[in-house]
């Protein structure tokens, strides 16, 4: 087992039983307590879990639905990648909209040295991530907390959103047929992204290959509601191709080793 993988086994086990010991852990993969030491203090520095003596916690900070940290960690090499990449899309004077997500929480991690950027966002995560960042201002849209996204969703959200134009907006994708279009899981915030779409200049979505072929519970828009898209290494060039023949723009985002 790869060490990422043991990692996310270790949020799994956490969040069923809300604290677990090294000795267990050890014991369940087969492994040194060194190397279980080493990945919770990882984990520990990513504000995943809390370290104790002999053991792990999940912090207290996280009271969201359960699974939502997991996520966070699946696949986060190929959603590093596409946030950086993202983020050289982001020029210095600039307004952006940045939804809610896994990888786009990446993106906020890398514009903290960006200078005079507004960021607009319904995400608790990207606003609490670019607190630090002195030359982005953020404006977090208010609404209803959507526990298992940890985004703010509603006619309150709604309403907000429709006060603004931006120049760039980053859209988190759930499922992706190419040929169809986009999906979430919640018609809240398939509302929101179909808001979000209309108040930005350019659209730029931001997917890793888990997301295509997957056709969720609400459609969002038509792929070409997009003009580009960053995806990793791992996406099928027959999806590849067929975004293109839609007139979006594909970028690959290399992974680093």
């Amino acid at each position: 087992m790869l060490p990422e993988e043991r990692r996310t086994k270790i949020l799994e086990l956490l969040e069923k039983e809300r604290g677990i010991k090294v000795s267990d852990l050890v014991r369940i993969f087969n492994v040194t307590g060194a190397t279980i030491r080493r990945d919770l203090e990882i984990l520990e520095k990513e504000g995943l879990l809390k370290r104790t003596h002999g053991g792990a916690v999940l912090p207290h900070s996280f009271s969201f639905e359960p699974l939502y940290i997991t996520k966070k960690r699946q696949n986060l090499k190929e959603k590093q990648a596409i946030g950086k990449i993202a983020a050289e899309l982001i020029n210095d004077g600039e307004s952006v909209f940045i939804e809610t997500g896994s990888t786009t929480l990446q993106i906020a991690k890398n514009i903290k040295h960006k200078h005079d950027v507004t960021v607009v966002t319904n995400s608790i995560e990207v606003a609490r991530e670019l607190l630090s960042a002195r030359g982005v201002e953020v404006i977090l849209t208010g609404g209803l907390l959507r526990k298992e996204t940890v985004a703010l969703v509603g006619p309150i959200a709604e309403r907000v959103l429709r006060e603004f134009r931006v120049d760039k907006v980053f859209l988190g994708i759930s499922g992706i047929i190419p040929s169809k279009g986009m999906y979430t899981a919640s018609i809240a915030e398939a509302q929101i992204k179909k808001l979000i779409i209309e108040m930005g200049r350019e659209i730029i979505g931001v997917s890793d290959h888990s997301k295509f072929g997957k056709e969720c519970f609400a459609f969002v828009a038509p792929t070409n509601a997009m003009s580009k898209i960053i995806v990793d290494e791992k996406v099928s060039p027959q999806y590849i191709e067929e975004l293109k023949k839609r007139g979006v723009e594909v970028i690959i985002a290399p992974v680093e080793d």
